[in-house]
């Protein structure tokens, strides 16, 4: 151990508590500063005497310099940093906001099983965060990011921490073949060039998930060439397996260009057809018969009414509108429940409703004007949930009478179900427009999870702060902890607001 936590606090300030993690780059305690009444923080440190790599400190001081710039919801905020001279060493620290919460290897460790539905979001979540690093000038890249480098809280919310791999592509571009850094099985094949790309990231990302969906770390996964041969150790739509396959091609220029490339491809909508291969010679025959008797003797009035009885929708119903009409004009069920999971739309897997899988605005209003159920479900999430992508698909979606305080569900660390409102969701994510559009439009303000938040208890941790000044203009309350300093700050701008 670097720091001995029974010494006086360090540069009179910070009193070490436990140690919260040791890598290549230093060790990272977690400690009370003393001057702002106990606030728990992240300290990191590295010391000369235990380091014979000058590299270490060249990239402990980019990793300060980059953290003193970043101001994302998903990334600690960087506090403080300073340095401690003594006769026999001098160590260098970087004071970072404490990510509530464990990493993903640890959920792993413990047991935690997750599905699609819960690496979609968590590839969601992380995907925003590279986003708003590739936006820098020249864009930033982590380059070491792994299940130990995501924090999860117990809500579902999302951090990314280490940054002492981080580099920027300009840096990259003049040094190639310099530093080798990251972690065997993460890495992208051009890392061990020393080279770092935008969708050099991707790549880790790619590997993260694998991780969570297998229970085993990539590099023990068998490999064609360069190539990771995943596909039959997991159970995940071929959509979503294709997405992935592309995050994890060898070569840099076969990934996603960008973090936004990835995200625009991972929401959209898989693809339903119904190839007649996919069907036995019994069933085609049944659904040949079924489709003349249909068309011919009912006519086409009640064609699909009487197909969706055996399971069968047509073809592009997903995202041709012209093809979705004319299924509605032709008796089809507008809550009908296609599998989701494969390339055909004969029942089997998992079903989500229709509206869950259209591609357009378009589309999904002439649904809701069939009939379509706007508080439609899937494994615990509501169709609303959705539209947190998409602002005018919110409105439309309670304009036909979409529940507002709609919740969703997420799988606790130590077992059990969190259910939480989806307020609280856009507040997570900081997205105020969609917060302020549920609550006009009825959402409880004051509503709480399982785990007995309010949406100003997760405005709070989340550090959203006009989102808690709107909130507590609504007459939000937080229940968890009321007088915090960080909400009593934000009463006292309400009340000078008001005076």
């Amino acid at each position: 151990m670097i720091v001995d936590a029974a010494k006086q606090p360090l540069s009179d300030r910070y009193r070490i508590i436990d140690i919260l993690g040791e890598g290549n780059s230093g060790i990272t305690y977690v400690a009370e500063d003393l001057t702002e009444s106990g606030v728990i923080v992240a300290l990191k440190v590295i010391s000369l005497q235990q380091t014979s790599d000058w590299k270490v400190l060249e990239l402990f001081e980019r990793e300060a310099k980059v953290l003193a710039q970043l101001q994302h919801r998903g990334i600690p905020r960087y506090l403080n940093s300073f340095h401690i001279d003594t006769e026999r060493d001098c160590r260098f620290y970087i004071v970072q906001e404490l990510a509530k919460g464990k990493s993903l290897a640890t959920w792993v460790q413990q047991g935690w099983r997750t599905n699609e539905i819960t690496v979609r979001q968590i590839a969601q979540q992380i995907l925003a965060i590279l986003i708003y690093l590739q936006k820098f000038d020249p864009p930033i890249i982590h380059r070491d990011i792994k299940p130990q480098n995501i924090i999860r809280h117990e809500d579902g919310s999302l951090f990314l921490v280490d940054f002492g791999a981080v580099r920027d592509t300009y840096y990259s571009t003049l040094m190639r073949g310099s530093t080798v850094v990251g972690t065997y099985g993460y890495m992208a094949p051009e890392q061990f060039r020393g080279q770092a790309l935008p969708a050099t990231d991707l790549y880790g990302l790619g590997a993260t998930l694998l991780f969570l969906l297998t229970h085993r770390s990539p590099a023990e996964l068998p490999q064609n060439g360069l190539t990771l041969d995943f596909r039959n150790r997991i159970q995940v739509s071929d959509a979503f397996a294709n997405w992935l396959e592309k995050l994890l091609e060898p070569d840099a220029k076969d990934r996603f260009a960008s973090a936004q490339d990835a995200l625009t491809a991972l929401r959209q909508p898989p693809t339903v057809v119904q190839p007649p291969s996919q069907l036995s010679p019994r069933t085609a025959l049944i659904a040949g018969i079924l489709g003349t008797f249909a068309a011919v003797w009912l006519g086409n009035a009640f064609k699909w009414k009487v197909l969706n009885a055996f399971g069968m929708t047509p073809r592009r119903i997903c995202d041709d509108i012209t093809v979705l009409q004319n299924y509605l004009q032709q008796g089809g069920d507008p809550n009908f429940r296609i599998d989701y999971s494969r390339t055909f739309s004969w029942r089997g897997g998992r079903q989500w409703p229709l509206l869950f899988c259209v591609s357009s605005l378009t589309s999904a209003e002439l649904l809701l004007k069939h009939g379509a159920n706007p508080n439609s479900q899937e494994s615990g999430e509501p169709i609303l949930y959705k539209a947190t992508n998409d602002i005018n698909l919110m409105k439309l979606l309670l304009k036909y009478g979409a529940n507002p305080n709609a919740k969703l569900t997420s799988q606790r660390h130590k077992g059990g179900i969190n259910e939480y409102p989806i307020l609280q969701a856009v507040i997570q994510n900081g997205q105020q427009e969609f917060a302020e559009l549920l609550i006009n439009n009825g959402a409880d303000v004051n509503a709480k999870s399982s785990d007995e938040e309010t949406a100003l208890d997760v405005a709070a941790r989340r550090y959203e702060v006009k989102i808690g000044l709107m909130l507590l203009e609504k007459g939000a309350v937080a229940n968890r902890d009321p007088d915090s300093e960080r909400i009593r700050d934000w009463q006292r701008e309400i009340n000078n607001r008001k005076n």
